[in-house]
């Protein structure tokens, strides 16, 4: 099998982070194709793992095993950006549909959205795609899904059981996913639904945090009351701990950013390796700020490669499966939000090597008890 395998060239950039980090990447991949040798007699999987455990990896590297056995299939997910992430991840094949169900939807239903689609859009998608799934020969040879623990629900798994011959229950499906903590979207636990319909799923548990820095981890853990929390950590300590910003107003909580991107930058990070993260869009301070030394590099998160001396944004919600060398969180100023522990979780588990939190002491005191 490791004939099979794609090589990895890895790039050596300049400073020791970056070579820390790539050299460590690549003890990850090697690794990680363990978990599909292990399954690989297996036709239905259904691979979960806290983040970082490297589910999406695995996925891009299961569709490319069926891609390189000759097989036609699909590799979905639920979020935009890391369905364009996905696509460049693997050369363009008319035997593999990759992106996000949703796109794939309005690929089959032939509708285009409007600039605000609502939820009775998605429902005349969803109905449109549905019925020219039954009346044409759409169905291929397997199926695999990042994400699945936002898909794992009636609507959505009727079309997917439509997307692969035999079916779910009897279809070669490869799935991958967080029912613990990151189903933003359908807090209710999925999994119950995906063994219902698919009778002998076979699970694996990924349990390596390889993402993450370790105090990263231990910060996710306390601050989100991870339990079970890491078994233990692929990355090195480099002794840095995540930094707390803290503010009252929101002219504030913009000198705070500004000190952490400086901060980061004094560190050696360019700002093409910084993500600013907020569980709010329009009102953001990102999207909102008057700085002019802000606005002037920030750019709103495409999905396209990072630009030199640009500065990402986006939520939390559409980052979701996506990294970045550093991260800065902000907007953490209201606890009662629903799903907040979700938002925080999947938020500070996006950065591999630098994590920044901007909040609010009220909205952390329970956790930090600052």
């Amino acid at each position: 099998m490791s004939v099979l395998r794609p090589r990895f060239d890895i790039a050596i950039a300049a400073g020791d982070m970056r070579r820390d980090r790539q050299g460590e990447l690549a003890v990850f991949l090697a690794e990680q194709y363990e978990a599909l040798d292990a399954m690989a007699d297996n036709r239905r999987v259904l691979f979960t793992g806290p983040a970082g455990s490297g589910k999406t990896f695995l996925a891009l590297e299961a569709a490319r095993r069926e891609q390189m056995d000759g097989a036609s299939g699909r590799l979905l997910c639920f979020n935009r950006l890391l369905g364009k992430h996905l696509r460049a991840s693997i050369p363009a094949s008319a035997g593999l549909q990759i992106g996000s169900l949703h796109s794939e939807l309005l690929h089959f239903s032939g509708l285009t959205p409007p600039s605000n689609p609502g939820t009775a859009f998605w429902d005349d998608v969803l109905a449109s795609a549905t019925d020219r799934l039954l009346d044409g020969n759409f169905a291929r040879e397997f199926l695999v899904v990042d994400e699945i623990q936002d898909l794992a629900r009636p609507e959505y798994l009727d079309v997917l059981d439509l997307m692969v011959k035999g079916g779910l229950a009897g279809g070669r499906c490869l799935f991958f996913g967080d029912f613990e903590r990151q189903a933003l979207y359908n807090l209710a636990d999925g999994r119950r639904a995906l063994n219902e319909r698919i009778p002998g799923l076979v699970n694996h548990r990924l349990v390596t945090n390889c993402r993450n820095r370790p105090r990263i981890g231990s910060a996710v853990e306390l601050l989100v009351s991870m339990s079970p929390g890491y078994k233990r950590f692929r990355r090195d300590d480099d002794g840095v701990q995540p930094r707390y910003y803290w503010y009252k107003s929101a002219v504030e909580q913009t000198a705070q950013v500004v000190k952490a991107v400086h901060d980061l930058k004094a560190e050696g990070y360019e700002l093409d390796e910084i993500v600013i993260l907020s569980p709010r869009r329009d009102n953001s301070i990102a999207a909102t700020t008057a700085d002019p030394w802000l606005k002037q590099i920030l750019s709103a998160e495409d999905g396209s490669k990072p630009g030199k001396g640009r500065l990402r944004f986006a939520t939390i919600h559409s980052y979701k499966g996506l990294e970045a060398p550093a991260v800065i969180l902000t907007d953490i100023d209201t606890p009662g939000l629903p799903g907040f522990d979700a938002l925080l979780y999947v938020g500070l588990t996006r950065a591999t090597d630098r994590l920044s939190l901007v909040g609010t002491r009220a909205a952390l005191r329970p956790k930090l008890g600052v």
